[in-house]
C-alpha cells in the first residue's frame, strides 16, 4: 500500500490539475480581503482571524473542496484505463482494491493540504494588515479537521463516480447538488439542532462539521444576533470524539464499497 501511495505521489508532477485545485483554496480568503468592506472594519487580530477562518470553513470547504475532491477522484481512478495501462498493472500484479485505496489516501492528504493552504493564506493576510493573529493556530488545526470531514463526506459521490464508470458529467452534477444540499443544511436549524445520533444532522458532513467547528470561534465579543445563535445551537455541539467517530464509521463503509466496486470492474 505504501509503495502504491509513493507511486501516486510520483505521478503528481504530471498532474497540474492537483496543484491548480490546491491553489483555489486561496481564492475566497483573498476575495474577502480585497472586496469585502467588513474586512477593513475589523477592530482586532482575533476578530480578523475568526471572520476570515469562518469564510474558509463555510465557503471554501463546502463549495470548493468537496467538488474538487470528486473531480480529482475521477481523474485518479480512471487515468490508467484512459491510458490503457491498467492491464499492465494487474499483471505485475497490483491489487485493484489496494490501488483504489492508495488513490483515496492521496485525496485525504490533498484535502488536508487544501485547508492548510487556505489557512496559511489567511495568516499572511492578517500579518500583512498589521494584526496579531490571535487564536489562529487553534482554528488552523480545526480547519485541517474539517478538511478530513469534507474528504469523508465526498466518499459517497466518489463511490458514484466508480459505480458509473467514467460518467464524469453526471457524477459532477450530482456532486454539486450534494454539495449545495450540505451547505444549505449546515445553515438550517432543522439540521444543526439535532441530538447526536442516527439522523441527518449527524450523518451529513455539512451539519456535522458545523456543529463541531463553530464552538471553537471566539464568542467573547459578538453581537446580539450571533450570541442568540450560539445560545440556540450550543446544546447541539458535538465533541471531537463524537464527530470523528461518525467520520471513521462512514469512511470505513464507503472505502470498502469503493474498493469492492473498483475491483469488480473490468480493465
Amino acid at each position: 500500500m505504501l509503495r502504491l501511495l509513493r507511486c501516486e505521489f510520483a505521478k503528481l508532477k504530471r498532474r497540474p490539475l492537483f496543484f491548480g485545485a490546491a491553489a483555489v483554496s486561496a481564492l475566497i480568503p483573498l476575495g474577502c480581503a480585497l472586496f469585502l468592506p467588513d474586512f477593513k472594519a475589523f477592530t482586532s487580530g482575533a476578530e480578523a482571524v475568526d471572520r476570515m477562518m469562518a469564510s474558509l470553513f463555510q465557503m471554501s470547504a463546502y463549495m470548493l473542496l468537496m467538488p474538487a475532491l470528486v473531480v480529482l477522484a475521477s481523474n485518479l481512478l480512471f487515468e490508467e484505463q484512459d491510458n490503457d495501462t491498467l492491464k499492465n498493472l494487474i499483471t505485475v500484479p497490483v491489487n485493484k482494491s489496494d490501488l483504489a485505496l492508495a488513490k483515496m489516501a492521496l485525496l485525504f492528504l490533498f484535502a488536508a493540504a487544501f485547508m492548510a493552504a487556505g489557512g496559511l493564506v489567511i495568516l499572511v493576510i492578517v500579518l500583512a494588515a498589521g494584526w496579531e493573529p490571535v487564536g489562529f493556530w487553534r482554528l488552523f488545526w480545526v480547519g485541517i479537521g474539517q478538511g478530513i470531514m469534507m474528504w469523508a463526506g465526498s466518499l459517497p459521490c466518489i463511490l458514484l463516480v466508480v459505480f458509473l464508470n467514467r460518467s464524469y458529467i453526471i457524477s459532477v452534477i450530482i456532486t454539486f447538488f450534494y454539495t449545495t444540499v450540505n451547505y444549505i443544511c449546515s445553515m438550517n436549524d432543522a439540521f444543526i439542532m439535532q441530538p447526536f445520533g442516527f439522523n441527518l444532522g449527524t450523518l451529513l458532513p455539512g451539519p456535522l462539521s458545523f456543529r463541531w467547528y463553530y464552538q471553537y470561534f471566539d464568542t467573547s465579543k459578538i453581537g446580539a444576533e450571533t450570541a442568540a445563535l450560539v445560545e440556540r445551537i450550543s446544546p447541539y455541539f458535538v465533541t471531537v470524539p463524537q464527530a470523528f467517530f461518525i467520520v471513521c464509521i462512514e469512511t470505513a463503509l464507503f472505502l470498502t464499497l469503493i474498493a469492492w466496486v473498483y475491483k469488480r470492474q473490468g480493465c
